[in-house]
């Protein structure tokens, strides 16, 4: 009877065969719906980081094991996959989601089973967790450095567009806060839901408002709707539009030159020279069905998944309290191009105002590597 029960406890870690049991992580991010974009270059830069962990030997001997949910940008969807994903697949940790609604539903989730989850989007800051880890550029490092280049570059008077839910509506705040700072105005804030067609009468009344500046937190199909309606549309004089969350995915979805002299500010562009990067844009071009460029989607969960393998190499095991308590102070990269978990569980990283123009998205200016107040210190009610 010990002998059986001593090869069962083997059995658990290495397989009858030999061949040792997979550390699993499970994704959980939308492959369909209006946010499928960023789920799909989630799951490509994860699984390219996969790949090449386990070609290189895998963690402690481990090979890493991705277990891919479509949450369908739902959080009700989030939670389902989550519990499911961690009692009965045993994922050592999530990835994922996209929305920020989604995100708070699946960190509840991750803190009651004590499973680490790793986000990869730009959110509005504001939220800790022990079992959350954030990639992700937050107001302190998109909107605050990005408002007084644009009141420089372009004028002060600024008009907001954006979705009617949490995200969009604490991004307005930075940047109504920012303007200010700047001694400029916002002329105009609307919230739309999801799903409109014609955005013909927005114009007007962003023409009417004599704005400067648009700025667009639409991202997804109603955003490629929108710029390629905005690029036609007779304006009486220029408004510079900066399209917060816009990739290089943009450029294939987006048609003709609607594009050009669009911004956008993030923390990797594929185009940029960047140590340890462009080996990084290679492999995702090589693997992706089409050929695209990687997005700052991509580079988040692939970096993520080094982050995590990094934090387990050092812990020399995969007991999760341990492995949390290493990740602090782990960093990937060098120089201008280093980022760093910080005991907040967010990260200083680089950031970029990027310039799409005759399809490409270029680096327009670097904003160097940005360290946001403490988090911690700044929390609020989801």
């Amino acid at each position: 009877m010990k002998r059986v029960l001593l090869i069962l406890a083997i059995c658990s870690l290495v397989s009858c065969e030999g061949t040792k049991e997979p550390v699993r992580l499970g994704v959980v991010l939308p492959l369909t719906a209006d946010f499928r974009i960023y789920g799909e270059q989630g799951v490509l830069g994860a699984q390219l980081a996969v790949a090449e962990i386990n070609a290189a030997g895998g963690v402690l001997g481990r090979p890493l094991e991705l277990l891919i949910r479509d949450n369908r940008t739902s959080p009700a969807e989030s939670v389902r996959l989550s519990r499911e994903l961690i009692q009965i697949d045993n994922v050592f940790a999530l990835l994922g989601p996209v929305s920020s609604n989604a995100r708070n539903a699946m960190q509840e989730i991750s803190e009651s089973y004590r499973v680490p989850m790793f986000y990869g989007l730009g959110y509005e800051g504001g939220r800790y967790s022990r079992y959350m880890f954030t990639y992700s550029a937050i107001p302190e490092q998109s909107i605050t450095p990005l408002v007084p280049y644009l009141a420089d570059h372009f004028g002060d008077q600024f008009y907001i567009y954006g979705y009617d839910y949490v995200w969009p509506h604490r991004v307005t705040e930075a940047i109504r806060s920012s303007v200010a700072e700047q001694g400029g105005r916002v002329k105009g804030i609307e919230f739309t839901p999801f799903g409109v067609k014609n955005y013909a009468a927005v114009f007007r009344r962003i023409e009417r408002s004599e704005a400067d500046n648009l700025i667009l937190i639409l991202p997804g199909q109603d955003g490629f709707r929108f710029l390629s309606q905005f690029a036609v549309y007779p304006f009486h004089k220029p408004v510079k539009v900066t399209a917060i969350a816009a990739d290089e995915s943009y450029i294939a979805a987006v048609p003709g030159d609607a594009l050009n002299g669009v911004l956008t500010i993030q923390h990797f562009f594929s185009n940029q020279s960047a140590a340890g990067g462009n080996q990084f844009v290679r492999n995702y071009i090589q693997n992706h069905p089409s050929g695209q460029k990687p997005g700052y989607t991509a580079k988040a969960h692939y970096d993520l998944v080094y982050l995590l393998v990094a934090a387990i190499e050092a812990a020399g095991n995969t007991d999760r309290e341990q492995v949390i308590d290493r990740l602090p102070g782990i960093s990937l990269y060098q120089a201008e191009q280093r980022i760093t978990v910080r005991e907040d569980h967010h990260l200083d990283m680089p950031i970029y105002l990027g310039e799409f123009q005759n399809g490409e998205l270029n680096t327009r200016h670097h904003f160097g590597v940005i360290q946001p107040s403490d988090q911690r210190q700044r929390m609020v009610r989801p």
